[in-house]
């Protein structure tokens, strides 16, 4: 069984890296889906949780690095996710299931990297069935 992510990328920083990355010149994947997005700020709790419900294993989230976020959405992110990985802990799913990376525009690899390793550690850690 194969692994299921989906993986925010933000619309200033990740996505950029993404469409000059390998990641863009492969073909989709039926387990990664990657969802672009205004702002890493944006992406709300209850949407991550979605995630997890429609069966996906892990969520990563690409957002700008800590010193170039216009908007300093990626520390309320930061702070979302922290609170998020102790709630998806007391249902008993593992906390590193939900992952995020600080990653600028110039850096392709980095996001390339960073979407491998995830999909590695999720496989590793296995499908979620508390949830459905």
């Amino acid at each position: 069984m194969n692994p299921k992510a989906v993986i925010f990328c933000c619309n200033w920083s990740s996505f950029p890296g993404l469409q000059l990355s390998a990641v863009a010149d492969e073909e989709p994947s039926s387990e990664q889906k990657v969802i672009v997005n205004m702002c890493s700020g944006r992406i709300s709790s209850e949407l991550l949780l979605e995630a997890f419900k429609n069966n996906a294993w892990g969520v990563l989230i690409a957002a700008c690095p800590e010193d170039k976020c216009e908007h300093d959405a990626n520390y309320k992110t930061h702070r979302r996710i922290l609170l998020l990985r102790k709630t998806l802990e007391q249902f008993g799913i593992e906390p590193e299931r939900i992952k995020l990376e600080w990653i600028d525009k110039t850096e392709s690899a980095k996001l390339k990297k960073s979407i491998d390793v995830f999909m590695k550690e999720i496989k590793e850690l296995g499908p979620i069935n508390t949830l459905n």
